[in-house]
């Protein structure tokens, strides 16, 4: 199975990403901080979503993104840092920073930045130095695209 760990800053934003890969359109939402989803796609595919904490969040330790890795082992083989780029919080926080501090190290090399649109916007400072960091693995999701070609899309940039 595709293990995934999802993080980013706004939770919406993280559970949106989740309910796209998944395919899920109620928008479920759960109360926890980790979800973890088992997902079999339409073509067969199994995925293990693993939604994680706030990246941002001062009182998040780093205990929280350990419990998060560890159910998504052995080890997730992409994590998606979900960024709205209308949010100016991504613009306050060290994201780079908070996320080899919670994740580890050497976390970049695995890592796209998925980058939640509503409108034309640009990348601003923070999402181009996150996206600089990951090695320039991004994808952009639009509310205006429909979901299917947004999901084989997204599947098959962490592929």
């Amino acid at each position: 199975a595709l293990r995934i760990l999802i993080v980013g800053i706004r939770v919406q934003s993280r559970f949106s990403a989740a309910d796209l890969l998944s395919g899920r359109t109620d928008g479920g939402q759960e109360d926890r901080e980790i979800v973890k989803t088992p997902v079999i796609t339409d073509e067969g595919r199994r995925m293990m979503l693993v939604t994680g904490p706030n990246l941002c969040e001062e009182d998040t330790t780093r205990q929280t993104f350990t419990t998060a890795l560890s159910l998504s082992s052995p080890g997730p083989h992409t994590v998606l840092i979900v960024l709205n780029l209308e949010d100016q919080q991504s613009q306050q926080c060290d994201i780079v920073k908070r996320a080899q501090e919670l994740l580890g190290a050497e976390v970049l090399q695995y890592c796209i930045v998925l980058l939640h649109q509503n409108q034309q916007k640009r990348l601003t400072g923070a999402s181009t130095e996150m996206v600089n960091a990951c090695g320039g693995r991004f994808h952009i999701i639009r509310d205006s695209e429909p979901k299917p070609a947004q999901t084989a899309a997204l599947v098959a940039e962490i592929d």
